[in-house]
């Protein structure tokens, strides 16, 4: 495998690492206001690399190497040497989450498939289509993506391949041959708080009841003075959600508050039965967390990566501050200094867990997909 790495500056791609390769995939994170501004940069990127399928994202934010970049495009190029690369957009809106899920997993399965990057708008369910995917593909090949970002706007987010570029559309590529390496990481470094309980009473992402009291007046309770900040102090409790059997957290964010029906709106679907915890913010166990999804990389294979795509929640950043940079630096530290590195801040990170290989949507997390041939 080989990659290179170039970035938008005075309209035109500057080359940041050697470009002498023949990339079959580019992957480029971007500010949406630059996507948009430059629509140029996908004729000129095209021009250096004719023969690769282009993938455009827009970001809350981008990471290279090591370093938060704001206000511009970072693409990176991938040669792969064995593998073999499908792209395919899908269009949302017309059928049900679910179904679109099931069109992606149908659409890329075969025998030497190893892995699917997904990439998506905002405004989807997204826990819906991983429901539709996990249901075809049954666990059999790993799943790892996330939600583009806007900076934080919360306007419209966009995806493209290829130059057509949409804020209706889900971007899904194949990866497939035996000589590529998956792994994947995905921690918050969150520390859990106060006793385990059980949701009672939930419809998809709205939080009615744990033990069978009002979801709101107990998270209140919890937040003390922070109550009167809700929703923006929710940023700094979330839930886990505690799996039965493998005791793995997925950390689930505090969308929004309902004062009305005394509920909690959450980013993702919350189900009858599942046990939760409360989760607090310490800046060091954050960026503790970082590093320990990229070990988590290291559960497969003890040699450090070719490539590694961080997907980090818009949340972090905004809880992190000045500190973001922290977890970046604590991330390359663990992968490596000869891993490339690439990225940037969602609205949700798709992944799997330890000793699940279904995909699962996380909040709040850092979230790692390692790729190696060698």
């Amino acid at each position: 495998m080989k990659t290179a790495q170039l970035k938008w500056e005075n309209d035109e791609w500057k080359p940041i690492s050697d470009l002498n390769l023949k990339p079959q995939l580019c992957l480029l994170f971007g500010s949406r206001l630059v996507v948009e501004k430059y629509p140029e940069n996908y004729s000129k990127l095209r021009s250096l690399f004719p023969n690769s399928d282009i993938v455009t994202v827009t970001s809350a934010g981008n990471i290279l190497d090591e370093y938060l970049l704001d206000e511009t495009i970072i693409a990176t190029a991938i040669e792969f040497e064995k593998t073999k690369i499908k792209t395919h957009a899908f269009e949302l809106g017309k059928l049900d989450d679910e179904e679109i899920g099931k069109q992606v997993a149908k659409h890329f399965q075969s025998e030497d498939l190893s892995n699917i990057l997904i990439f998506s708008c905002s405004g989807i369910n997204a826990g819906n289509i991983l429901n539709g995917l996990n249901d075809v593909l049954k666990g059999s090949v790993p799943v790892s993506g996330g939600v583009a970002g806007d900076h934080m706007r919360f306007e419209k987010t966009l995806v493209g391949l290829n130059g057509q570029i949409s804020d209706k559309q889900l971007l899904s590529i194949g990866m497939y041959g035996k000589d590529l390496k998956v792994a994947h990481g995905s921690k918050g470094g969150w520390d859990t708080f106060g006793p385990r309980r059980k949701v009672t009473k939930s419809i998809a992402n709205v939080l009615y009841e744990i033990d069978n009291k009002p979801a709101l007046n107990l998270y209140k309770e919890y937040l003390g003075e922070k109550a009167k900040d809700l929703p923006g102090s929710a940023l700094l409790f979330p839930f886990a959600l505690i799996d039965p059997e493998t005791k793995e957290q997925i950390v689930r964010g505090v969308q929004n508050v309902d004062e009305e029906k005394n509920a909690l709106i959450l980013y993702g679907d919350i189900h009858e039965g599942d046990m939760v915890q409360l989760m607090r913010c310490d800046f060091e166990r954050l960026i503790d967390g970082a590093g320990d999804s990229a070990k988590e990389t290291f559960l497969k294979s003890s040699k450090p990566p070719e490539l590694a795509i961080l997907i980090s929640c818009v949340a972090r950043r905004l809880v992190l501050g000045q500190l973001t940079e922290d977890e970046l630096t604590e991330t390359k530290r663990v992968l490596g200094y000869h891993t490339t590195i690439c990225g940037f801040y969602s609205y949700s990170e798709l992944s799997p867990v330890v000793g699940d290989n279904a995909c699962h949507l996380h909040n709040q997390t850092m979230t790692i997909t390692t790729l190696s041939e060698k």
